[in-house]
């Protein structure tokens, strides 16, 4: 009996150690990061850059007719569709907007927005903020997916400016500098005897010889020319902020309770950021609008960014 008990034992003991080398032996799955990261999120694109998507929002959106959602522009954003957010149940929904966009007309040129949204497959078209935005002077470089936005149109070293000041001469020459450029963009200008920054262009002679009246003293051969630099916008102004919640529970902006719709640093020649709850909503859409490069006083070249906030 003592010896049956003994094997028991020792059976009981073996059994143990090969369940623990089994469960040693399974291969463990990896533990997912949380891909909404609200501390360390990137930049995504929302608007591929263009110019207006129409005259007005209607013109885009009829909400007579095209309010559901089945009228939702199918394209991707690289051809101007809206950006799939994809939500998740408890993490946090809120997004930072910033906008971009180029001066054809001196600086501060504006262009308006509207921006939407839907939920899952089934949600109507809601409009989420509506307003404008005016370009500072903090400038893009580099676009946050990739890409040259100082000098897309134009970027060129080894420009001859001539400084003579009369006003029928041609400041700087170079092949091509004047290609497709128009009066009224921005360069930023570098140089020998040229005080660096962003001036205007003033007279486009024709695809070899542009006036920008930089401030400068004396002639060279060696100037570096980018036009058409995207700007980030400084300000945005909501022209209707009652589309969406900005407070939480009834509390009033002052009070220290962050709502779910707010701008910030607007107005300071720095970026501009449209913050929004957007807790419930699957798909996002920038409708660009009043951005006819073509028309005075308008941006144009429109791109929009987001991130988790």
């Amino acid at each position: 009996m003592k010896k049956v008990i003994r094997y028991g034992k020792i059976t009981i003991a073996m059994l143990f150690i090969l369940v623990a080398m089994a469960y040693m032996a399974i291969p463990k799955l990896p533990v997912k990061a949380d891909p909404a990261d609200s501390f360390h999120s990137e930049w995504v694109l929302i608007r591929d850059t263009a110019d207006e998507d129409g005259a007005t929002f209607a013109a885009v959106y009829d909400l007579t007719t095209d309010g559901n959602f089945a009228s939702k522009d199918s394209s991707s954003v690289a051809d101007g569709g809206p950006y799939r957010i994809s939500p998740r149940a408890g993490l946090n929904n809120r997004w930072m907007f910033t906008f971009c966009g180029k001066n054809y007309n001196n600086v501060d040129d504006t262009f308006s927005f509207n921006l939407i949204g839907w939920s899952r497959d089934n949600g109507m078209l809601q409009n989420i903020a509506e307003g404008s935005c005016t370009l500072g002077t903090q400038a893009v470089v580099v676009y946050p997916d990739g890409g040259d936005a100082l000098g897309e149109l134009v970027s060129m070293t080894g420009v001859s400016y001539d400084h003579a000041g009369g006003a029928e001469d041609t400041y700087f020459s170079k092949t091509d500098v004047g290609l497709n450029v128009v009066a009224g963009m921005m360069a930023y200008v570098t140089g020998t005897n040229i005080t660096s920054g962003y001036y205007q262009v003033t007279v486009v002679t024709d695809d070899d010889n542009i006036k920008i009246a930089v401030t400068a003293s004396g002639d060279n051969t060696d100037s570096t020319v980018d036009i058409n630099p995207a700007m980030w916008a400084d300000t945005i102004a909501l022209d209707e902020t009652t589309k969406w919640t900005s407070t939480i529970d009834g509390a009033a902006a002052s009070s220290g309770n962050k709502g779910t719709i707010e701008v910030i640093n607007s107005g300071d020649n720095e970026v501009a950021g449209l913050v929004v709850d957007l807790k419930g909503i699957d798909w996002v859409q920038v409708v660009v609008y009043d951005a006819d490069a073509a028309t005075a006083e308008q941006a144009g070249d429109i791109t929009v960014y987001g991130r988790k906030f």
